[in-house]
Order: structure tokens, then sequence, then C-alpha cells
């Protein structure tokens, strides 16, 4: 059932009016009046919606009643928005200065503006005498005002738990066990009493998991006194100490029963007439104050081993833990509590440790489903029911208590191929369930968010299932709705929004978050159930669409995603003022004339068309006066924004990231002075910022700054302009086309991390030296600085976390980096005169044998990555020593170089490109390795003759050809080597099999371009290469994979076998135009993975310029785990194979170059193929 949450949109109301009401902007009487009216109307209506939301309202007519005063007052905002609008826009109009507010008022009350007057009057008036009568008829519902805002949520009667409940379907849990038994068992802790929480999300088994620990035999013999309560969401502590009270005295015999209770009977025989629970009853009544209970709790406890279960606890006020956990110290050494939650925050009010509850393994899973459906294996097989299960069971994500509750209703359904199939194609969110079934569970966890939190995690209903969700994206957007309201000037409100972000992930509404270098969270998920959760809690006020023929939405609909698989033809929907966001999400919009007309959405507040192919935008923008987020990333033909945009005085956000043809800004841009974040990122063709970007003194973000010059165009911003905006929060900056730049500083700018670039080469070391940024910078990037010496200031940035320095030739020599504490990252690129790095070691020893200086604790002790790209004359690090600089070798001629680095720990990558004198040998571990010629392949058989001691790791990327030396490879590196690369090789007709034999961790082989490559060692591949997960064959014109395995010596079973055998996560064959793969049956004797019981892992599978391959290989078919197929430039493939729709988890096709007869009968709806293709949900078939 969709949920009414009003609170945002009644203090939106509320803030329109405070500031129309309380401003002297010159309003005319009437209209004041009018407002002030209103301004009454919604206080005592958000008294109202405060009580029907702690009611948690059920009843049809009064949600019917909450609909009804949701409509108007929605229509109230946005009158109200409208109003503001227009005084925003006039001042901008009118100017800056002491004049503003007498011109305005001017403009609302002189003689020619009467009739806008009365008209405003009038519209204000019909909402009010709506809202009133919407508010008068709230006798019937029997609704009071009140100012109570505690949620019933907080008091609601939840269903108790306990101890011995029968475990009946408890499926794999005995690792989880294993460790909290474990833990319990411990005796090693400094504190009596130790706590360990249990956490996860609703349905993961947190209680059943407790269940199983607590009645362990182990820990039954270890504990003196085991203890269960049920704490739910009202945490009481004297509540909870009287339920411990309750259990230690119930786990009394008689006896001791009786002598508790013994003092207040006036005699034995009344006591001995009584039974248990009597006994029981009296010693509780006596227990009635905090006092007795925490009296009695002492007696009970004292100097005893117990251990207490606090199941489902929600409290996130450590006082009142700390108050609980007071009570509970009087046990002996060695007492345990264990804690169930589904919220990591309330595990930090306790401790420090917890232990994190996953969702179960796909075959656990599996195993769980079919016994709760009791469907035995030769059932399931028999009813075509596996691949069914498996689809059910992505959508419960691993959750017990989903599949549980699937399960049960596939029990008392018919049971049935056609049941299952039903289950299969609904959202779990759409299927009736009982109290206790996991869509209710989880309603708790919405139930118990604040109503600013429940509207931001619903809104997140709008993008997909398995979306990446960008932490910055959601922020704009809630901001755009309202959503976020800072509780003083203290907080932005980009961070009381951050503040909002990290409370839902900390509850588990998100999960998977991707950081950044410096740690910053950047993206994160919602679980699949989550999802459904937010469609549930949304209802029709966020809906997302899939289909170009829709034309109008549904009643109520305020937020709309579009979620295209391919083409959308954008019809711009009929005008429909209510929708107030409109995402566009995956696909290309066809755009009719060219111009992107959104102006019927009137009262839009956010518009999102990121990647949509979008060329130009209509003027008409200009008409969204109510817009607040405009994202229109990712559109790489877009040249150029219509001036209107300087209409949107109530812009917040402007994405225009990865804009890659954008030339300029419109020079209204100024203008916008509600404008915060300005998102520019990728805009590699902007020429300049215009001339007044200082004027948007709201801005918080800004990543690009594209100075411009006197020569270049007046209307252009000057780099001064820049160090004025001082309300700047930005954490990254790039400064482009440093050689205008004239005098300016921007250290007042408190960034993470700075980029500058120069363009043309001009004396920029007296640039750079001027352009010294905030100490406490993390990341560090220069870019074509024409300079032979770095700034002092680079080295001492001691906080700095990467240093990239690129398109530099002078620079010889570069100072030492490797005392830098938390230097994580390394890169130097296309430096063409650097010739050496310093290395500071102020001790050190060599090593006796590799001749290497061991590093010291102080040696680069954060580094995780090196690259080194296009260094022409870099050969190595000189070692400075504190009396001292010494070259490790004086002959520059010499094949060995300077040496490479000390040897790094197991973690640091190292990728080398095209530095053609370096040698990166000497015992270091690769995982990547390039080979240009013949000889180095003798080279490297040479070594593997060698020595196969194992050493620690070290990555080397990919190297392209002609421009790498292979000098002194050594078997230490070959027996780590995860990736090697033959490319380019014209004197190489085969490889000898003995190279494969030294590779035992080779995960990636690529042959690339080798022209007179005819075969390959196939079964040495396959044998002597277990770890192999990758193989790309590409541009090797002579090869051919079709040819028996006995026609050669040592190919192997052909190229079928090598395909699904070589490759685990990926595969790749490119530009192979004698591989012939026309077979549909082909030799299914080479498949043995595809014919047992174990599925392929193989996801990724791409075909790149195969003429002979008129239909895919039939094995493809056997691929269970295949989620990404692309197929380019296969002229002779003309249709799909009629197993194709076996491919149940292919979530995107593409192909590309085919030719017009595939593209043709995969057309959408219409032809041949596209039954095999339909559940796929990313489609895109071009010629």
């Amino acid at each position: 059932m969709a949920e009414l949450i009003l609170g945002p949109v009644v203090e939106s109301i509320t803030g329109h009016l405070l500031s129309l009401v309380s401003q002297e902007i010159g309003l005319a009487r009437g209209v004041k009046v009018e407002l002030q009216k209103l301004q009454s109307s919604v206080s005592a209506i958000a008294a109202l919606l405060c009580e029907a939301e702690r009611r948690q309202v059920q009843a049809a007519d009064l949600k019917d009643w909450l609909k009804k005063l949701e409509d108007v007052l929605y229509d109230a905002d946005d009158l109200l928005d409208d109003f503001s609008t227009e005084v925003l826009r006039r001042r901008g109009v009118v100017g800056g200065g002491n004049r503003i507010l007498n011109e305005v008022g001017f403009f609302f009350s002189s003689s020619n503006q009467l009739v806008y007057a009365d008209k405003m009057a009038h519209r204000v008036k019909d909402i009010r005498e709506r809202i009133d009568a919407i508010s008068n008829d709230r006798v019937r519902f029997q609704l009071a005002e009140s100012s109570n805002l505690v949620s019933l949520v907080e008091n609601r009667v939840t269903r108790e738990t306990y101890p011995y409940e029968p475990q009946p379907y408890v499926i794999g849990r005995d690792t989880d066990k294993k460790e909290v038994i474990e833990f319990l068992l411990n005796p090693d802790f400094e504190e009596n009493v130790s706590v360990l929480p249990i956490v996860g999300f609703g349905g993961l088994g947190k209680t059943t998991l407790a269940r199983l620990v607590f009645n362990n035999d182990s820990v039954k013999e270890y504990f003196e006194l085991k203890l269960w309560v049920c704490v739910s969401t009202n945490f009481d502590v004297k509540d909870i100490l009287g339920k411990i009270v309750r259990e230690c005295i119930a786990s009394l015999n008689m006896n001791e029963l009786r002598n508790l209770l013994g003092e207040e009977l006036d005699g034995k025989d009344d006591m001995m007439k009584m039974s248990r629970d009597q006994i029981l009853e009296k010693v509780l009544a006596k227990l009635t104050n905090m006092d007795e209970l925490q009296r009695k709790l002492g007696e009970v406890l004292d100097g005893k081993k117990y251990l207490l279960v606090l199941d489902d606890v929600w409290n996130e006020n450590r006082r009142e833990w700390l108050n609980l956990e007071s009570f509970l110290q009087n046990g002996a050494k060695g007492s345990k509590i264990l804690v169930t939650t589904r919220s990591p925050l309330v595990a930090r009010t306790m401790t420090g440790r917890s232990h994190k509850l996953s969702g179960l393994a796909e075959d656990e899973s599996f195993s769980l489903l079919m016994r709760m459906a009791m469907k035995q294996e030769h059932e399931w097989r028999n009813e075509n029911l596996e691949s069914i299960a498996k689809e059910i069971l992505k959508k419960c994500a691993g959750v017990p208590l989903a599949i549980t509750t699937i399960g049960r209703l596939l029990l008392f359904s018919r049971n049935t191929e056609e049941d299952w199939l039903k289950f299969k194609n609904n959202d779990l969110s759409r299927i009736n369930q009982e109290e206790g079934d996991i869509m209710p569970s989880l309603k708790l966890s919405y139930n118990f968010l604040p109503s600013h939190l429940k509207r931001c995690f619903s809104y997140c209903s709008l993008f997909p299932k398995d979306c990446k969700l960008e932490k910055r994206e959601l922020i704009h957007l809630w901001m755009a709705q309202g959503y976020i309201k800072p509780l003083s000037n203290r907080q932005t409100i980009e961070e009381v929004g951050l503040d909002y972000f990290m409370e839902l992930l900390s509850r588990s509404f998100f999960q998977d978050v991707e950081e950044d270098l410096y740690g910053s969270i950047v993206s994160c998920k919602m679980h699949d159930l989550m999802h459904d959760l937010a469609q549930s809690v949304s209802g029709n006020d966020c809906i997302t669409i899939d289909s170009s023929n829709v034309k109008t939405f549904p009643e109520g609909t305020r937020h709309v995603s579009i979620v295209a698989a391919g083409d959308y033809k954008w019809n711009g929907f009929h005008r429909d003022g209510r929708v107030r966001s409109v995402l566009f999400i995956g696909g290309k919009l066809e755009i009719a004339n060219g111009y992107l007309d959104v102006s019927g959405f009137t009262n839009l507040r956010a518009l999102r068309l990121r990647s949509a192919n979008v060329e130009k935008i209509s003027s008409s923008i200009g008409k969204l006066k109510h817009l607040r987020s405009l994202d229109l990333s990712f559109n790489d033909e877009l040249r150029y924004l219509p001036n209107s945009i300087s209409k949107l005085c109530n812009l917040e956000t402007l994405n225009l990231r990865e804009c890659s043809a954008l030339e300029r800004l419109p020079r209204g841009i100024t203008k916008l002075v509600n404008l915060r974040q300005l998102i520019l990122s990728g805009c590699r063709n902007l020429t300049h910022m215009p001339r007044g970007i200082e004027k948007l003194t709201s801005l918080q973000t800004l990543d690009v700054f594209a100075v411009g010059g006197k020569w270049y165009n007046r209307n252009a911003a000057r780099l001064n302009e820049l160090s004025r905006l001082t309300g700047l929060r930005s954490k990254e900056l790039t400064i482009r086309r440093l050689d205008r730049v004239g005098s300016t500083s921007i250290e007042n700018l408190a960034l993470q991390s700075l980029k500058l670039e120069w363009r043309d080469l001009v004396d920029s070391e007296e640039v750079l030296e001027r352009l010294r940024p905030h100490p406490d910078l993390k990341g560090l990037s220069i870019y074509g600085y024409s300079g032979a010496r770095l700034s002092s200031w680079v080295y001492q940035l001691h906080r700095l976390v990467q240093i990239e320095i690129s398109f530099n030739g002078k620079c010889s020599h570069l100072p030492p980096l490797d005392q830098l504490p938390f230097l994580k990252k390394v890169s130097l690129q296309f430096m063409w005169s650097l010739e050496s790095i310093e290395l500071w070691e102020s001790s050190g020893q060599e090593d006796k044998e590799s001749g290497m200086p061991q590093s010291n604790n102080n040696f680069f002790p954060s580094l995780e990555e090196i690259e080194l790209e296009g260094l022409r004359k870099f050969r190595g690090w000189e070692r400075r020593t504190s009396t001292r600089i010494e070259r490790e070798a004086d002959d520059h001629s010499s094949s060995s170089s300077l040496l490479m680095l000390h040897t790094f720990s197991d973690k640091v990558k190292v990728s080398i490109e095209y530095c053609p004198v370096f040698s990166y040998a000497h015992g270091q571990k690769l995982r990547q390795l390039g080979v240009t010629t013949n000889k180095q392949v003798q080279m490297l058989l040479r070594d593997a003759s060698l020595s196969q001691d194992p050493t620690p790791v070290l990555t080397v990327a990919p190297i392209p050809p002609s421009m790498m030396t292979m000098t002194a490879v050594s078997s230490k590196s070959l027996s780590t080597l995860t990736q090697i690369i033959f490319s380019g090789m014209e004197d190489a007709e085969d490889f000898p099999v003995e190279l494969f034999r030294s590779l035992p961790s080779l995960q990636s082989l690529v042959i690339s371009e080798c022209n007179r490559l005819k075969a390959l060692p196939v079964r040495a591949i396959l044998q002597y290469l277990p770890s192999l997960e990758m193989l790309e064959i590409s541009n090797c014109e002579e090869l051919d994979l079709s040819m028996d395995e006995d026609s050669h010596d040592g190919v192997g079973e052909g190229m079928n076998n090598l395909q699904l055998q070589g490759m685990t996560s990926q595969g790749k064959l490119r530009g192979c135009p004698q591989l012939d793969f026309s077979g549909e049956s082909g030799n299914q004797q080479g498949m043995p993975n595809l014919q047992s019981g174990e599925p392929t892992k193989l996801r990724k599978l791409i075909f790149f310029s195969i003429p002979k391959m008129k239909t895919l290989p039939w094995w493809i078919q056997h691929l269970t785990n295949l989620e990404e197929l692309k197929i380019y430039h296969c002229s002779n493939l003309k249709a799909l194979p009629e197993w194709f729709p076996n491919l149940t988890s292919l979530k995107q096709l593409l192909v590309f170059g085919c030719g017009k007869e595939l593209p043709r009968r995969c057309r959408r709806n219409t032809r041949e193929d596209w039954p095999k293709i339909s559940h796929i949900q990313n489609v895109d078939v071009d010629n």
C-alpha cells in the first residue's frame, strides 16, 4: 500500500509563506491578507497530518481523505513557488543594491500590476478554501490537532520471539554459527561482560542464528544462566530489566521461589497451596520500581557466568544503552550479551565489534526453496522448475525469509509450473503476504524511519534494480524536491543531505558502497528487496515506464523515470503539470526535429537526460521556472545551451559532465543566483568561463574552470574570479588553460583534489609557483606543464594521496616522493625527458640475493599503485642517502639500466607502458607482461629454465607493441605472472608448448596482431594454465582455429574447448577472418564443463570481426551465467539460433555492424527473432 508522506510539501508551503509574508516586498493588501489566512490554515492542517501519520492509518476512507489533502497541498506549493519565483525573477531584472525591495514592491502594488495582484489573491483564496473544506471533514475520522510527533511505531505491538521455537528449515548458517559460538566461549576478554551484535536487515535470519547458538550444547555447558529477552522497538530500560529478572526467576526451582516469597506470607500453609505460576506472579509483583529491580537483578546475576540474548533491538541512543549495561555488570568474567539488530548504528552504540550476517549462497537458496515448496529433486527436474526457480531466487537475493515466504505461498497454490512462472514475473511487493513474511518485516524498518528519510528512500524507487546510485546525484535530487531541510545555518543543505544518505546507509537501506581513492563514498546500490519495498511505499507517486507508447501517467503520479532498453521515441507525453521529476535512465532518445522540448511539464523540479543522445535543447526550457536540478551529462554531441536557461532562477544543480562537444556556457548563466552545483568535468572543448561567474555566490561545487584571456574573448572570465568564489566547497577542481593566467592565488580554496592544465608552451614555472594550493590537498594532477622542475610546494603536501604528472618535455629528474606518508598512487605519463626519480633512503641494507636495498618502514608506507607510461629516457630510480646520491648503474647503454624500486608489498600495482630503456626485472613479481618479438619468447623460455622459487607479486599493466624491452626477466617473475600479451609479433608462426609450462598463475592471455601466426598449442594452454580466466585473440589473419587437433602438433581440441575452459569471467575474439564457427553442434566431446553439473562462470562474451561465423556457436547455450553478449562486424551472421531463449541470465545484447538482415529479424515486437530476445533487459541491435 502506498504511503502518503506530506511532511516535506507542508514544510515547503510553510517556508514560502514565511518568506513572502515576513519580507518587506510591498505586497498588495489583498494578497498579503490571503497569504496570512493560508498560513493559519496550513499550520492547522500540519498538526492533523502528524496525527494521521502517528496513527499509521489503514482505513480506506481516511486514506481517500488524505489523498484529497495531498492534491490540494501540492497545488498550494506550486502556486506559492510560482509566486516566490516571480519575486526572485523581478529582483534579477531590476538589479542589485538597495533599490531591490522598493522596485519589487512597486511591481506588486503599483497600478500597472493590480490585475496580477487581484488574480493572485483569488488563487490563494481558492486554495485556502479547499484546504479548510478538507480540514473541516476531519470530524468524521476523529482526528484531533496534536503536537505529539512521536510515531506509534515505537509503541506498536510486535511479535514476541522465544528461544526454543523449532527451526526445521535452517540452511547455510554453519559458518556463522561457528564464529558466534567461538566468541561466546572465548574467555580472553578484559571486561566481565562482552557484547556481540548480530547485524543484518530484516529477514536474513538473525533471530534464527541466535536461537541456534542459544540452544547449542557447548553453550549450555559453558554458561550457568541463559536468558532471552525480546526488546523490539520500545527500548525501555525498566521494562527490559523486568523481563530479565522474570527470566532469571523463572529458572528457579520451587524451593528457591518459596524462599524468595516466604517472608511476605502469613504462613507456610498458604505458600504450599500456591502453584509455580502463582508464586512467580507474587514475586514479580513485589518488583514495582527500579530500586527493587536493580536489587533483585544484582542478587540473581551475582557471580554467575551468564548469556543474555537481546533480540530485535532498535535503540540508537548510546546513553540509554549505557544505562541498561550498567545494571548487567554483576556477572562473572566471561559473561556475554548477544544482540540482534537491523542497524549497524545500533551496534555501534554498544561496541566496536559485530557479526554481519549475509545472504545465503545460490545453492543454499535453491535447496531452501525446494524444501519449503516440498519439491523432491525428481519433481523439479521433471517439471522444468530449475531455471524458473533460479530466476525467482534472484529476486530473493539470498534472504531466507523471502525464500521461505515464496516457498510457503507456492506450496499453498497449485504448485505447478504456471504458478512458479507467476512468481517469477511478479515483484515480491505485489504478492499478498501475511504478517511475518518478508515484505511486512521490511516494512517495519521503513515505519521506523523519520518522515524526512521515508520520502528520500521512496524516491529511490525511480532507479532500476541493481543500478548504481551516485551519492551526489541522490542528494541533488532530494534537494530539488525540497526533502532536505537544514536545522540551522551551521550546515549547508548538501551536508544535511549527506547526513540523510549516511543514515539510510547505516540502517541497511543502501549497500555495496564504492569509495574513491580518498575514502569518500561515491556510489551504492539498493538490495532488490529494498527496491521492492521502495516501490511498494511510493505507489503511483513514483512510477517507471519502459514503453514510448505511454501517453499519460496514472492519477497521482508526481515522479517518472523512463528506463529504455534501446531507442526511445520522445513524445513529450500529454501536458501534465503534476509531474515534478522526469528521469531518463538508459537507451537513446529519438527526438522529432532535433530539438528536445519539455515545456509541457510546467511544474518540473528535476529533469535528468543523462546519455540520452540529446544534440539540441529547445529554448522553451526557460519556461520550467520551478526547475531545481537539470542533468544533461554524457550527451557528447551537445555543443551549446540556449540562453533561455538564464530564466531558470530556481536552478540549483546543472550537471554537464562528459558533454565533450560543449564549447561554451550561456552568458546568462551568471543570473542563476541560486545555482549551487555546476558540474563540467569531461567538457574537453569548453573554451572559457563566462565573465561574471563570480556573481554566483551560492555556488558550492565547481569542478572545472577554463581560463579566458584578453586576446581570446573579452566576455571570458579570468582566474581571479575563481578566487572570489569564497563559498566554494568543491572536493575536486580542474583549472584549464593556465597558459592564459596572470597573477592570482587559489590557496584560500579548501580543495581535496586539484588538476592544473596547460595547453601552449609558455613560461609555466612561475605560474605553477604562484598556484600554491591549500596544504591539506590530497590529489594533485599536472598536465602539459613545460617547466624543467616542479615547484617546491609540491613536495610539501604531506597529506597527498595521489600525484599525476603528464605531458612534460623538459623535466629530467624528480625529487623523492617515497616519504609522503599517505601517498597511494603515483602516475607519470609522457614525460619524454625524465631519466630518473630520486629515492630517499635514510638507511637500508642490500638484499644479498638481488642486490636491492631493503626498504624500511617509512618507504612509501601507503603506496598501492605506480603507473609509468611514455617515459622514453626513464632508466629507473636513484638512491639517495643522508650523505650522497648514488646511481644504481653508470652505464646508460646497459640493458639493465637503473634498478627498479625496492621490493614492494603484495598490494602494490605497477603499470609500465612505452618505457623502452627501463628494466623492471630483478626479482620483482609481475602480473602482466608484453611480448613483441620471437626473440623475447626465446628469452622467456631461457628464464623459465631457471629456479622456480615463488616471490611476492607486483602488477604490470598491458604493454603496447614495439616500445618495450625485456632484459633480465627472471623465473621469479614468470611464476607469478597473471597476464601476458603477445602483440605485433611479425616473426612468429607458432608458440612453443614449453612456454606455457612456466606460467602456472596466468589468468589472462592476449594474442593480437600476430599476422603470421598459424596455430596455437591449445592443449598446452588448457593443460598448463589452470588459472586462465580470459583469452583474447584479435587481428591474426593467418590463424586457423577450426582445424582438428591432430593436424598440428600441440594443437588442442578446437576453439570451442579453448573458449569455454580458458575463461571464467570474460572472453573476447576479435578480427580472425579464418575462424569458422558455423557449426551448430560442434565437437561437444571437447566441452566437459558444459556437460557436467558445474556451470561455466563466463559472464561476458565478445565477438569482433569474424566473417566466417554464420551462426552463433552451439556451446553458448550452456553459458548459464552469461550476462553480456556483444557481437561486432560479423557480416555473415543472419539469424539467432532457436536455443537463444535458454540464456536466461542474459541482461545485455549488443549487435553492431552485422548487416541488415539480423537487425530486421530482431525488430521489437514484430519480427521472427524478437521472441528469442524479449526476455533481455537491454537490447541494442543496429546495422
